[in-house]
């Protein structure tokens, strides 16, 4: 067999491997739209988040009680208890260049009420 045939076999393999891959892979493995919410397990909405935030006092006593927060996907577990969720926070947005900073925050629902878990 010559190298130009075997070339040939081996890209047709690869294509018909890489096609049944895309086609079973929903089958296999399917994805939820929302992995929290598929796993029962409660997030806050962007205010509550929000407002855990501005409750929380920094290491140093400093509030953020002008923090503004968006609230991205969210993920059961983590380091902490409840969820961990991606967000973009700026800290002080009265500050002139105040640059929004994309972090992973914990948030636990402690008396019904969520509050800031791992920071």
């Amino acid at each position: 067999m010559s190298g130009r045939a075997i070339g040939t076999v081996a890209a047709v393999c690869l294509l018909i491997g890489f096609g049944a891959g895309f086609v079973l892979r929903p089958v296999i493995s399917p994805v939820s739209a929302s992995p929290a919410v598929a796993a029962g397990v409660a997030q806050p909405s962007e205010d509550e988040a929000t407002a855990a935030v501005r409750r929380h006092r920094l290491f140093t006593g400093t509030s953020l009680a002008d923090a503004t927060l968006k609230l991205g996907d969210c993920s059961p577990g983590g380091v902490g208890p409840g969820v961990t969720c991606m967000t973009q926070l700026v800290m002080d947005p009265t500050k002139a260049g105040a640059a929004p900073q994309n972090r992973p925050i914990g948030f636990a629902r402690i008396n019904g009420q969520w509050e800031v878990a791992v920071w």
